[in-house]
């Protein structure tokens, strides 16, 4: 018989870093994202939650397993952390809410052996980015999927967060990592734009909900076109993932950016292998039927959990230690997308 698969040890793990009162998931502890340069440990405060970009993969991985009412609370959260209103709309929130998250230095503080500097704050709390707009619909549509559709009050937050993505799509942003340089386009950010109004236009129709469905179609596919044409088609993306294998391998892990290639005015140093995304790889395999592929990922990834079986954020192949956020509720939540993914496969990760 079979080992039970690995994802049964993540639900108790990810209720303790949800905060009950608000129903938001803390990214927890941290520890520098860099091991070979302590002056860059850049000891960000992380108490905080990265709204939208944890809250679909929340939502998806917490009903995969079962969570539906911690899935429906981290989704109201979102809600009433931004007042209602997509204009009010930040990245990211205390755990109990809070908008300002001022970065500040405190340098009479060293971290994690020795490690400098030391912040509490985010700057990029205040930062545009786009895709926030598509998860938090993609969000929605599973949501519904599961028997939950949006009240009055809620529908009219998404035609807010809807419009506000055919309206700015366009635009430059910071991208999924927060780059701290100049906007730049961001093909995942145009991707997030394409999926809100798609989502939206699926929503509007099945809630029969009032909204400009034929404009948002017309934008949604607008969007398309220009990510074929100067972003990646169906056909290259098939061949996406063994660049990305190839380019961004790490030990068997994956990096999320090498930093050298287009991330100036972002984090200095050599950042670790991306947990989530090393997870996020091998999901995908599972679904292209790639299985020998995926469980090779996966089983990699899972080794670097410690003996409580908690993930950081990233993983230092050469050295074998964990960097960045510990534990780190996206690395769990991924890791159930992953297991799940090789499930519906007939392959029971251990």
């Amino acid at each position: 018989m079979k080992d039970a698969p690995a994802s049964s040890t993540r639900g108790p793990n990810l209720r303790w870093l949800k905060s009950k009162p608000a129903g938001a998931l803390r990214l927890a502890f941290r520890l520098p994202i860099y091991l070979y340069r302590l002056d860059l440990g850049w000891l960000l405060g992380h108490r905080f939650l990265l709204l939208v970009h944890r809250g679909r993969e929340s939502g998806r991985s917490l009903a995969d397993i079962g969570c539906r009412s911690e899935a429906d609370a981290f989704r109201s959260f979102i809600e009433r952390s931004s007042a209602g209103g997509a204009k009010d709309l930040q990245i990211m929130y205390g755990v109990g809410g809070e908008r300002r998250l001022v970065e500040v230095y405190l340098d009479h503080l060293e971290g994690y052996r020795g490690a400098r500097p030391v912040r509490v704050g985010n700057a990029a709390s205040n930062q545009l980015q786009l895709d926030v707009h598509g998860e938090l619909v993609e969000q929605t549509w599973r949501w519904h999927q599961r028997g939950r559709s949006p009240d009055d009050d809620y529908w009219r937050f998404l035609l807010g967060i809807i419009e506000t993505a055919a309206e700015r799509w366009r635009e430059p942003d910071r991208g999924l990592w927060e780059m701290r340089g100049e906007p730049r386009h961001f093909v995942h950010s145009k991707v997030m734009c394409w999926a809100a109004l798609d989502r939206g236009v699926r929503l509007a129709e099945e809630c029969l909900r009032k909204a400009p469905v034929k404009r948002w179609g017309k934008i949604r596919d607008e969007i398309r076109e220009a990510i074929e044409s100067e972003g990646y088609d169906d056909e290259r993306m098939v061949r996406t993932v063994d660049t990305v294998r190839e380019e961004l391998d790490a030990g068997g892990l994956l990096l999320r950016y090498r930093p050298s290639k287009g991330t100036e005015g972002h984090l200095e140093g050599k950042e670790g292998a991306f947990l989530p995304c090393s997870f996020w790889l091998a999901e995908c395999l599972a679904r292209k039927g790639r299985i020998e592929d995926a469980r090779e990922v996966f089983d990699r990834t899972v080794s670097t959990g410690n003996k409580l079986a908690l993930f950081s954020e990233e993983y230092d192949p050469q050295s074998d230690q964990a960097l960045g956020n510990f534990p780190q509720a996206l690395t769990h939540l991924s890791h159930i997308t992953a297991a799940v993914a090789l499930f519906e496969h007939r392959e029971y990760p251990r």
